[in-house]
C-alpha cells in the first residue's frame, strides 16, 4: 500500500507527501519546511496516512537516499506494533528462529499491514494473534523508517528493505497469560516481561527506538 505523509497545522492541512522508498517522515516534512509528531493514521481510497501536527521550520536539505545495486528486490513494508503495559509488565514478542538476522530476539507484538486494512486494525489484530491479548489503541506515538540494503538467504538475494513501522501505545483492560494463537506464523513465544528485565533480553532495535514511549521505561534503560 502507499504511504502518504500529511501535515496539520492548526487544524488544517498543509500538504501531503508520498512516502517514497526509503525515505524517512522526518526528512520528508522538514524538506518542506515543517517539523513535528504523528498524531494518527488512517485509509483514504486505498492509500495509508500518517499524520502529522507540524509547526513551520526553516526547510532543510535534501537527504539522498541510497540504492541498491541492480536486481535487487525492493521492497517497502507497513507493520503497526503496540506498546502495552500493565502493572510494570511489557507484552512482548519473540521472533521464530528461522526470522533472518532478527530470530530468536524479543520485540513489539505487531506486524505487516494486510492490504485494505486500517493500521489500527492491524495492530490490534497482530497483538491477538502474536500474544492473545485484545487491546485497544489509544494514540500512534512514533513512526520508524529504517532503510537497509544487503544480502539476505546466505547472499543468494540482494535487497533493498524499507520498514515503515507505525508504534502505538495501547491498553489491555482484560490482560491474560500472553500466549502465541497463530500457527505457523513468525513468533515463537509471547510474555509479559518485567520492565527490569527487558534489558537483560535480546531485544530488536525496534524496542529500543521505542523505549522513550514505554510508561515507566525511563527507569530501566535498555
Amino acid at each position: 500500500m502507499t504511504v502518504v505523509v500529511v501535515g496539520m497545522h492548526d487544524g488544517a492541512e498543509v500538504g501531503r507527501w508520498p512516502l517514497l522508498h526509503g525515505h524517512d517522515p522526518v526528512d520528508v516534512l522538514a524538506e518542506r519546511g515543517w517539523v513535528g509528531d504523528p498524531v494518527g493514521s488512517g485509509l483514504v481510497d486505498g492509500q495509508v496516512e500518517v499524520r502529522y501536527a507540524v509547526h513551520p521550520v526553516e526547510p532543510a536539505a535534501p537527504v539522498e537516499v541510497p540504492t541498491g545495486p541492480p536486481g535487487a528486490r525492493r521492497l517497502q513494508r507497513l507493520a503497526a506494533y503496540a506498546v502495552v503495559v500493565v502493572e510494570g509488565r511489557l507484552l512482548m514478542s519473540q521472533l521464530a528462529s528461522w526470522v533472518g538476522g532478527a530470530g530468536g530476539r524479543w520485540s513489539l507484538p505487531g506486524g505487516g499491514v494486510a492490504p485494505g486494512e486500517t493500521p489500527l486494525d492491524g495492530v490490534v489484530r497482530e497483538v491477538q494473534e502474536e500474544a492473545g491479548q485484545d487491546v485497544v489503541v489509544e494514540a500512534l506515538v512514533q513512526v520508524q523508517a529504517p532503510h537497509w540494503i544487503g544480502d539476505v538467504s546466505a547472499g543468494e538475494r540482494h535487497e533493498d528493505f524499507h520498514a515503515v513501522r507505525l508504534i502505538h501505545f495501547a491498553t489491555c483492560p482484560e490482560p491474560t497469560p500472553a500466549r502465541v494463537v497463530e500457527i505457523d506464523g513468525s513468533t515463537a513465544a509471547a510474555a509479559w516481561v518485567p520492565l527490569a528485565e527487558v534489558g537483560r533480553l535480546p531485544i530488536v532495535d525496534m524496542v529500543r527506538l521505542a523505549w522513550p514511549h514505554v510508561p515507566g521505561g525511563e527507569s530501566y534503560p535498555v
